[in-house]
C-alpha cells in the first residue's frame, strides 16, 4: 500500500459528468486534467444540464476539464449481469453503437494522451467491472488498457463495487496488482459538487448517496488474461474495497435487503464472506 502517492502528474478519465465526484473525489485536486468521455444522452434534461455546467464553467475544477463530446449508447443494464461476458470493446450487449463507440473513444483519447507526452505518469479511470455496473464505465476501462500497451504511463482504477458486479469483479481480479492506495474523502466538497449538478438537472445518481470516509485505487497490471471462474480465489484486500448500496438504482426492497447484508458481512468477516460468494458463483456457472 502506498498512501503517499499524490497523482500529481496524472489524468483522470471518466465516462460521464458526475462520475468524477462519485468515484474519484479524493484526487480531483491533484490531477492535471479531467476528461469526460460522454456528454450526449437520451435523457435530454441531463444532457442540457451537462451542457450548461460545462459552458458556464460552474465546477470549481472547470479549468481542468476536457470534454470528448461523444454520445452515449444508452446501454445501462443492457448486459446479462448474472453471467457477464467480456469483449475487446467492453462487455457483451446487443448495441452496435456501443461497439462503435469503442473506436471513437480510442481515437480521441489517444490524441489527448499524446499531448501530455512525458509529463504523464498515471491515468486514473473506472475499474474493469464498472463500479456499480455501468457498461460505459467498462468500455472506458477497455479503451485505456488498449492504449496502455503502447503508452508510457501507469493505470489506476477505483475500488468501488456493488452486489450487481460481483460476478464480473471476480473474473477481472487478475487485472489488479498488489499495489494500491487509499485516500480520504472531503464530504463537504462532495456535497458542494452534488448541489451544483442537481441545480442544473445533471445529477444522475441517488439523492440519498453517502460518500464513504475513504476510497481506494488499484494499479493495473499491463499483461493480463481473463480468469476462469473455477480458478478464482479471494481477491487481496477485499476488506479495503468500497461497497456501493444499489437499491436506489434497482428499486426493489429485496435488493436493498441484500445490499445491507453484504455491507454488514464485509465489515464483520470479509474473507469468510467473500469465500462464500466465490463458491456461490462457481456453482451457478457450472
Amino acid at each position: 500500500m502506498n498512501n503517499k502517492l499524490k497523482f500529481n502528474k496524472s489524468v483522470l478519465i471518466v465516462a460521464h459528468p458526475d462520475d468524477e465526484i462519485l468515484w474519484f473525489s479524493s484526487i480531483l485536486n491533484n490531477v492535471k486534467k479531467i476528461i469526460f468521455v460522454f456528454k450526449g444522452t437520451s435523457n435530454k434534461t441531463v444532457e442540457q444540464g451537462r451542457n450548461k455546467i460545462l459552458d458556464s464553467e460552474a465546477l470549481p475544477y472547470a479549468d481542468k476539464i476536457i470534454n470528448l463530446n461523444i454520445d452515449e449508447a444508452d446501454v445501462l443494464n443492457a448486459t446479462n449481469w448474472k453471467m457477464p461476458k467480456q469483449t475487446f470493446y467492453g462487455i457483451k450487449t446487443k448495441s452496435k453503437k456501443y461497439e462503435e463507440n469503442f473506436h471513437f473513444i480510442k481515437k480521441k483519447l489517444q490524441s489527448e494522451l499524446k499531448k501530455r507526452g512525458g509529463q504523464l505518469e498515471n491515468v486514473i479511470t473506472h475499474n474493469p467491472w464498472g463500479e456499480y455496473g455501468h457498461e460505459d464505465h467498462i468500455q472506458v476501462f477497455r479503451v485505456i488498457t488498449h492504449l496502455m500497451r503502447k503508452g508510457n504511463f501507469s493505470v489506476w482504477v477505483s475500488k468501488y463495487f456493488s452486489e450487481k458486479t460481483i460476478p464480473l469483479m471476480y473474473q477481472c481480479q487478475n487485472y489488479n496488482s498488489v499495489n494500491f492506495t487509499n485516500k480520504h474523502i472531503n464530504k463537504d466538497f462532495c456535497n458542494k459538487i452534488e448541489k451544483i449538478y442537481k441545480s442544473y438537472g445533471a445529477w444522475t445518481w441517488s439523492n440519498n448517496y453517502q460518500w464513504p470516509k475513504k476510497e481506494g485505487f488499484y494499479k493495473i497490471k499491463k499483461n493480463t488474461k481473463l480468469i476462469k471462474l473455477d480458478k478464482i480465489n479471494i481477491p487481496h484486500t477485499c476488506d479495503e474495497m468500497n461497497f456501493i448500496m444499489m437499491f436506489d438504482k434497482q428499486f426493489t426492497y429485496s435488493s436493498k435487503f441484500r445490499s445491507n447484508i453484504i455491507q454488514i458481512c464485509q465489515k464483520i468477516f470479509p474473507n469468510f464472506f467473500f469465500n462464500l460468494i466465490i463458491h456461490f458463483y462457481k456453482n451457478i456457472n457450472k
